[in-house]
């Protein structure tokens, strides 16, 4: 058993960029998908990751520095320090619970998948530690290994229930075929975005207003391509981190605000590209596996479950990556009893948006009400959730930044899904067992949902197959019909 964990250790140590490629190798050998394909496949994957994480670096190496700028110029003293994703990620993985939670999770799937209760193959192995994270959490308030990994398997199936929901608008909005996002971040805000997004078509003035991509463009013109509008929102990011500090001179102001224009309209422009190269390399195991489906289990369609990276690439999700950052800031500023810092995991806010965006259909005005609301509740959760996190932190041996007593972060941190199950536990064991039924009963509503799909789909494949058949007829027909009209002529040729 060590020797597996060991390995499974080993690779996600690698890392995303690494782990992904040598996961999509193996299962596009393994579903009979020609070595070097499945290679180059893999390694498209690898270069598409390589290519989002820089320019998500690019974007944080120039943003950090206008954000510290901004948390000067308000004079913030809060007392619970952002440390970012990565580190979330490392103390997750870095307990007992973590380590457990990739061979548990790749269960799950299975089981789910062989009960019809998803449609989602989840390879996104890196992200179980979204699901290791609240089961790390869990496992600091409670020291009881088993419920941590059971209300750690509650969160994946919670997860793998909205990807399934969220598959035609995946593909619809983001442009992103046969793709879902079983992702612990952008899935778990999908209720609370369908429940504003509902409430909005009910206030009159509210549902009226639309800023999609196509009117953004329309109305504003080149003004709406992402080059400009990056730029556009970079010089203005730019002014508010670089044009108020005093120990700054006039020439490296306007140097600090150029160069923040340009990065993130670069950043809104090569973005799209990077996750381009990650869809294309996920072709030959997408369908690989949609070819064994069909001969195993026909009339079942499979998604492939990435990382919600893949969906960043859309205009009006990069739009919200930017717009967030002093959002975010000024509502840890004004949000009473909020004693949250955001810092690191404010240039990780793009991964919180592609399903936001899924849920409005691309619509601008909307997915900025939901993530005000969204970024607020996370900085109050954050405050909340401290305590454990740094619980956690040190059972998994984690340095803690110097000088901070609690730490936190916005990407699960400031999660409502720990949150909740936090709380569900301080309320004792009835609320546990009525949690764990709850998700048991979503899974079998998922089920329902997707036998109900399949049939619709059945039908309407039968309906094309019935509409070709007739065609077909219709085919022979006139080419009979023809045939006999030239020979009729042939005839009277004839006679004449």
């Amino acid at each position: 058993m060590s020797v597996i964990t060991n390995a499974i250790q080993f690779i996600i140590d690698l890392g995303p960029t690494v782990m992904m490629p040598i996961l999509i190798t193996l299962i596009g050998v393994c579903i009979r998908v020609p070595f070097l394909r499945a290679l180059k496949g893999g390694l498209l994957v690898g270069i598409g990751f390589i290519g989002l994480n820089a320019t998500v670096t690019i974007l944080t190496d120039v943003v950090q520095p206008a954000v510290d700028n901004m948390v000067k110029l308000f004079g913030l003293n809060l007392t619970v320090i952002d440390v970012g994703w990565p580190s979330a990620s490392a103390i997750a993985f870095g307990t007992a619970v973590g380590v457990t939670m990739i061979p548990l999770g790749i269960l799950i799937n299975v089981i789910m998948l062989l009960t019809k209760s998803t449609k989602t193959v989840d390879v996104d192995i890196w992200d179980f530690w979204h699901f290791a994270f609240s089961g790390s959490i869990v496992y600091a308030l409670t020291h009881n290994m088993f419920l941590s990994l059971i209300l750690a398997s509650v969160n994946m199936v919670v997860i793998m229930v909205i990807a399934d929901r969220m598959a035609k608008a995946t593909e619809e909005v983001l442009g992103l075929p046969g793709i879902t996002f079983p992702h612990g971040l952008a899935a778990s805000f999908v209720p609370i975005a369908w429940v504003m997004d509902k409430a909005i078509d009910k206030v009159p003035g509210l549902n009226k207003i639309h800023l999609d991509e196509k009117t953004i463009n329309k109305k504003m013109g080149l003004f709406g391509d992402p080059a400009i509008l990056g730029l556009i929102v970079g010089v203005l990011l730019g002014v508010a981190g670089f044009a108020f500090m005093p120990e700054l001179s006039v020439s490296e102001k306007i140097s600090q605000i150029l160069v923040m224009g340009v990065t993130v309209s670069a950043v809104l422009v090569i973005t799209p590209k990077m996750a381009a190269i990650l869809m294309e390399g996920i072709i030959p195991v997408s369908e690989g596996i949609q070819a064994i489906i069909q001969k195993k289990f026909a009339g079942r369609k499979v998604y492939i479950g990435l990382d919600c990276a893949a969906g960043i690439g859309h205009p009006v999700v990069l739009a919200m990556s930017v717009l967030m950052v002093p959002v975010t800031l000024l509502l840890a500023i004004v949000l009473p009893g909020n004693e949250f810092l955001p810092l690191v995991g404010l240039c990780g806010i793009c991964f919180q948006f592609p399903l936001i965006v899924a849920v409005t259909k691309g619509d601008f005005f909307r997915t900025f009400l939901i993530g005000v609301v969204v970024m607020g509740g996370g900085l109050m959760i954050g405050t909340s959730l401290a305590p454990l996190f740094t619980s956690a932190a040190a059972a998994s041996h984690f340095p803690i930044p110097e000088g901070a007593t609690l730490i936190s972060s916005i990407d699960y941190g400031s999660n409502p899904i720990p949150w909740l199950l936090v709380h569900v536990v301080n309320n004792g064991w009835i609320w546990i067992a009525l949690l764990i039924v709850a998700t048991l009963g979503l899974a079998m509503w998922n089920r329902k949902k997707i036998l109900e799909e399949e049939k619709l789909d059945a039908a309407a494949d039968a309906e094309k197959q019935k509409q070709r058949e007739a065609r077909r007829a219709a085919r022979k027909a006139a080419a009979k019909q023809t045939a006999l009209e030239e020979t009729e002529l042939e005839t009277g040729l004839q006679d004449a």
